[in-house]
């Protein structure tokens, strides 16, 4: 054996415990990094258990993962069945009958080197300026349903933009499993029967599968969805529950048949004990309603979401009990924890496939050798808790600013104690105008003017350079950049019309 032999400590087997979204995203991810190394790689999936399937809309990070894969876009969107997203229209979530669009964009253009937002709180103050989405390009194409590809390197924030895709998750699982398999993992069909440990370390040495074999493995990475085959079950690491700010516990999903013209964004409407998505996909649309069972009962829940359909019902109702919150630790001994296993946060922002996402990406930033340095793995479940406690603190933002008086599950929302985090970000924003936002934050400056804005939280201050221009000056400019962005929404081909010609025609597309 020669020296580098003997030092050699790269773990050479991965085995992934479950399918789905999570499962092919994570064997893609792996052997796209260890393609070139003696790693080999494992799926172990049940086509017994099946997949929840109802997570179709992204956020604009979904594309750096398909571009690390050397994905084609157009190819993607055909295999999955895609529209575009440029963001999140809420419906109702602030009062009854009153919306607002969260984008993947920015609002306006700086003046004088001082953000838009604060000209903007000055005039809104005196009643000479439109709500916030008046000033986003993105806000305005999904308001009119349009579309057109952004400009790369594209510097002007009037008309800088970013997008997602809505996209059919069964067929994005399977366009996945083919990019891993042709990238070296090995795909076997059966249920793990058994999990053989360590009698000394508790580390997991092998599964026992239905099938007779033994699967033997170096690092094991759990994708077996809420129950946590290996994670809970097996190592006991145990669950932080999020329930008492985030109350919805269940949701029924049922597709429909497209009536209506595919919406450029995903509509969230505010209903009696909850909330509905809609998502329009190609070939129909995905429904949901997301809610808290203290208010509301299944069946009544299925009657309001077929109620609510835009076309006829393509499948039974599907029920989704959850418990949101997270696993106290991802990773634990030589187990790391991906999807629904890791923990939950429900769909409303569209951010269970990111965090799927951005785990893979810390996971791979800090992988281990056979040594598991316990510092690695401490920076890598503190981070992802810091992470996730940030977007809780997001999503409890959107039920505990709503002013829908008189409905139990809303006013209980309204009047709950939200985390002390989440109280410190909104007295920052009123007392400086500007969203506390660090890099650790997925949601941005951005994302948190439009929640502000949106639920009616006003600063009590702006930038005191904002009254060197005149108040009439100010006033124009905020009516022209309105207006040249209507002009450039008039003139943008509409959503349906955009993805015939881009994935249908393969013709050359517009862009802003």
């Amino acid at each position: 054996m020669n020296d580098a032999t003997a030092t050699d400590s790269r773990i050479r087997s991965i085995v992934i415990v479950g399918g789905g979204t999570a499962g092919w995203m994570t064997a893609a991810a792996l052997a796209n990094r260890f393609k070139q190394s003696v790693t080999k790689i494992t799926l172990v999936e049940s086509v017994e258990i099946g997949i929840i399937g109802v997570g179709e809309a992204t956020v604009p990070y979904i594309k750096e993962f398909l571009q690390d894969l050397n994905v084609n876009e157009v190819d993607f969107m055909r295999a999955t069945k895609a529209t575009y997203k440029l963001g999140i229209d809420f419906d109702g979530w602030y009062k009854p009958g009153e919306k607002f669009i969260h984008p993947f964009a920015g609002y306006g253009a700086r003046i004088a080197r001082i953000p838009f937002h604060h000209y903007w709180a000055k005039m809104r103050m005196q009643k000479k300026a439109q709500a916030l989405d008046a000033y986003c390009l993105a806000v305005q194409m999904a308001r009119h349903n349009k579309f057109a590809l952004p400009k790369a390197n594209n510097d002007l924030e009037l008309s800088s933009f970013n997008y997602a895709f809505h996209f059919d998750a069964g067929l994005f699982a399977h366009y996945l499993s083919g990019i891993a398999q042709t990238l070296g993992v090995k795909r076997i069909q059966a249920n793990v029967k058994q999990v053989n440990q360590c009698p000394d370390s508790g580390f997991i040495r092998s599964l026992g599968l239905d099938t007779g074999e033994i699967i033997e493995g170096e690092f094991f990475i759990d994708c077996s969805g809420f129950n946590g085959l290996l994670i809970e079950q097996t190592l006991k690491t145990g669950y932080e529950n999020w329930n008492q700010w985030l109350r919805c516990d269940r949701a029924v999903a049922m597709p429909c048949t497209s009536e209506l013209t595919p919406a450029s964004a995903t509509r969230s409407l505010a209903m009696e004990a909850g909330w509905q998505w809609r998502i329009p996909l190609q070939h129909r649309v995905g429904n949901g309603y997301v809610y808290c069972s203290d208010f509301i009962s299944d069946d009544i829940a299925a009657e309001k979401l077929r109620e609510n359909l835009e076309g006829g019902a393509l499948a039974d109702p599907k029920f989704i009990r959850f418990t949101t919150g997270m696993r106290k630790k991802a990773w634990n001994k030589n187990v790391f924890c991906v999807g629904l296993a890791s923990g939950f946060m429900e769909p409303l922002e569209s951010t269970s496939i990111y965090l799927i996402q951005s785990s893979l990406a810390l996971l791979l930033n800090h992988f281990p050798n056979k040594q598991y340095n316990q510092t690695l793995i401490d920076t890598v479940n503190s981070n992802l808790r810091t992470r996730q406690e940030k977007l809780r603190d997001f999503l409890i933002l959107h039920y505990h600013a709503n002013q829908r008086h008189g409905q139990k599950f809303w006013d209980e929302c309204r009047h709950m104690s939200i985390p002390e985090t989440l109280a410190v970000r909104i007295d920052h924003f009123k007392k400086t105008c500007q969203p506390q936002v660090d890099e650790l934050d997925f949601f941005g400056t951005n994302s948190w003017l439009a929640m502000f804005s949106g639920f009616n939280i006003q600063p009590d201050y702006y930038h005191p350079v904002v009254d060197d221009f005149d108040e009439q000056d100010v006033e124009r400019e905020l009516a022209n950049i309105n207006q040249k962005i209507l002009n450039t929404v008039a003139q943008l081909p509409t959503h349906k019309e955009f993805i015939q010609k881009n994935i249908t025609n393969m013709e050359v597309t517009p862009k802003i």
